[in-house]
């Protein structure tokens, strides 16, 4: 099955390769040695002199962890779709006040409206973005977004899961306070590896947070971090050795501009692909997704119906997420993919629409 999913994706040959090593303890040297490698190549990657963290569980874990660890009443969460409706789940479900602020579904949220929330509501104490929404494959513009929370002093944090690894995050440039991702996404890795950084101003806001938990303790993992013992609670080791190969392997290619070109290049080859089918996206023109397309199923058949025909094929597409499940479907450009097989789906597709 040749996936086009949007995550778990296809994982990278030298991924495959470094995750089949011997297992190590992730106290020992060679593994400490290999934690810390790969938080530097990170730090690199997404523009950031702050720790990365690398917690043992999925992006739903950083945002748990912003919650708990940084918001003490309210927050303003941006909802552009079903994972901006889960960061607003994890708050209430630990006790915090959310202000939503969801345009219309299909369209970007705007520094406007998060003023506006703001404004309206001056004792929030962060500001949740979803950069990429992978149930509608629309992007927001971060660096717009995250300079109107700064300009009124509020703590930003963004879900990058589906955006990180695949399109430009400068993160100390732009103020991210968290930013966090998942393996299992751009970076052509294996599910259970959280990642992201954390901003020092975070790290002081933590300090006086009471009842931060234990397992997403942002000061435990700072402690750990700082002190050169890795992390508090027991790695997964394969995955930080499959991202520590994904990132040498970027680097080798040509670097992280090569590889954020190389998605452009396949997202643009998948969309006017589906342009001449007679296909559409669904989000509002000038904010697709440069990792996930999102497409309007044609008229005569739903997007359930789709998927499955192209199962049939030999392609695990994605099918539509939440409101959209039975109008859309999704083809993802994340991971190993390579360049034929891309042709080889868009002429299967040709088989299946009408």
């Amino acid at each position: 099955m040749k996936l086009f999913t949007v995550g778990p994706v296809a994982c990278y040959p030298a991924v495959r390769k470094a995750m089949g090593m011997q297992m190590m303890s992730h106290r020992s040297k060679e593994y400490l040695d290999l934690h810390f490698e790969t938080v530097r190549l990170l730090q690199d990657f997404i523009e950031t002199r702050q720790p990365v963290f690398l917690f043992s569980a999925t992006g739903t874990g950083f945002m748990e962890a912003a919650v708990r660890n940084c918001v003490k009443e309210k927050l303003v969460v941006c909802i552009n779709g079903d994972f901006g409706k889960r960061f607003a789940d994890v708050a209430k479900s630990n006790g915090r006040q959310v202000v939503p602020v969801e345009p219309k579904l299909g369209h970007p949220v705007t520094p406007g409206m998060i003023e506006d929330a703001i404004r309206a509501n001056p004792g929030v104490e962060a500001v949740a973005i979803t950069h990429n929404e992978t149930s509608v494959g629309l992007i927001n513009d971060l660096q717009s977004l995250a300079k109107v929370c700064k300009e009124h002093g509020k703590l930003v944090f963004v879900d990058a899961v589906s955006s990180m690894g695949g399109t430009p995050i400068m993160t100390d440039d732009w103020d991210l306070d968290i930013c966090f991702s998942s393996s299992q996404k751009c970076f052509g890795v294996p599910p259970g590896l959280g990642i992201g950084s954390v901003s020092e101003e975070a790290l002081r806001v933590a300090e006086k947070m009471p009842n931060r938990g234990y397992y997403f303790d942002l000061k435990l993992w700072e402690k750990d971090h700082r002190d050169g013992k890795g992390t508090p609670v027991t790695s997964a080791i394969p995955q930080v050795a499959g991202l520590n190969a994904a990132l040498k392997m970027i680097n080798g290619e040509g670097g992280k501009r090569w590889y954020f070109d190389l998605y452009r290049k396949r997202n643009r080859r998948i969309r006017r692909g589906m342009e001449r089918l007679g296909l559409s996206t669904y989000p509002q023109k000038g904010s697709e997704s440069p990792t996930v397309s999102c497409i309007n199923a044609p008229g005569k058949m739903s997007g359930p119906d789709v998927y499955k025909a192209m199962r049939g094929r030999g392609f695990e597409l994605a099918q539509g997420y939440g409101a959209l499940k039975d109008t859309t479907f999704r083809v993802g450009n994340m991971g190993w993919i390579p360049a034929k097989s891309i042709g080889d789906m868009l002429e299967a597709l040709a088989q299946v629409v009408p």
